[in-house]
């Protein structure tokens, strides 16, 4: 099937992608409760591995003959390994219902890194979609204490996490562009195998180079009993990436990671569903200016 027929369809698969990722915050925090961030974040890549690589057999356009590719490839999965590290730092550290609001940013962030890597940049009615969806990011940190228009910054800027939950925005706004370079060069599937492949060699080096305690980490007592919640975030994970990677394939990476970062209603739902956050309010009014977003961005 060729999706280039039906370009309309980026919004159903960043969608999609986006509702993937907030169950996998979900699914993910509960399991940081046994967890270490490295361990998981290891494991996660290996579950993806797993499911992602079948599709091997009916999409293989991989050009590693091609420099341009090759970069594209080692620099989406550097970035997109470090990234997923790094937001599950932040969600052993702070709220579901924070993580997934605070990474509404990433738009902003590929925004610039898109216009750098490939010269694409979007038109004003984008620009509109995409500051409105970092405007209700904003929204989504006011709680009825603040005092001043600053403090939703200031929480963000340190609620434990936060700092990571940035690092990880910019990290997967430099990776879907890169990612972006690379299905233009092949095609969303076989570039979404590469990745996978090279996602966990890249952090099994990475850890085992920063501590080797990473070893026993990878490794605890009570291993066994997360296995099936294991399976599932890699399930979502990979049904993340392979939605990503369609939608990419589609539209512009700062349309398709705008849309994604409705995610955070998603977490804001259930974060107080599974876990009893508070601030819902404030949080799904957020969400409703970052849908009016979504409303401005499919209008072009």
């Amino acid at each position: 099937m060729d999706l280039s027929l039906y370009p309309q369809l980026w919004v159903v698969f960043a969608l999609l992608s986006a509702f993937f990722h907030a169950s996998r915050l979900a699914v993910t925090k509960q399991l940081s409760l046994s967890l270490s961030a490295r361990a998981l974040t290891m494991y996660v890549n290996l579950a993806s591995l797993v499911v992602t690589f079948p599709l091997v057999f009916w999409h293989h356009d991989m050009p590693f003959g091609n420099p341009a590719y090759v970069g594209a490839v080692l620099a989406g999965g550097v970035l997109s390994g470090l990234g997923g590290w790094s937001l599950n730092v932040a969600i052993k550290r702070s709220e579901v219902s924070m993580v997934g609001p605070i990474m509404t940013l990433t738009p902003g962030f590929v925004v610039v890194v898109e216009w750098f890597v490939t010269g694409d940049r979007p038109g004003p009615f984008g620009l509109v979609g995409l500051a409105l969806l970092i405007v209700g990011g904003y929204v989504l940190s006011i709680d009825r204490a603040d005092v001043g228009w600053r403090r939703p910054l200031l929480r963000m800027a340190t609620d434990p996490g936060s700092v990571f939950t940035l690092a990880a925005a910019f990290c997967f706004a430099a990776a879907s562009t890169f990612g972006r370079v690379g299905i233009q060069l092949s095609d969303p599937l076989s570039f979404a195998v590469v990745v996978a492949v090279v996602n966990p060699i890249v952090l099994f080096a990475m850890f085992s180079l920063q501590d080797h305690r990473f070893y026993r980490e990878v490794l605890p007592p009570d291993l066994a009993r997360q296995t099936k919640p294991l399976l599932l975030l890699g399930v979502l994970f990979a049904l993340m990436r392979i939605a990503d990677q369609l939608a990419l394939s589609l539209t512009l990476a700062s349309y398709a990671m705008a849309v994604k970062r409705t995610a955070g209603l998603f977490s804001v739902v259930l974060g107080h569903w599974f876990f009893h956050e508070r601030r819902t309010a404030a949080k799904l009014a957020g969400s409703g200016i970052m849908l009016l977003g979504l409303f401005v961005l499919i209008q072009i």
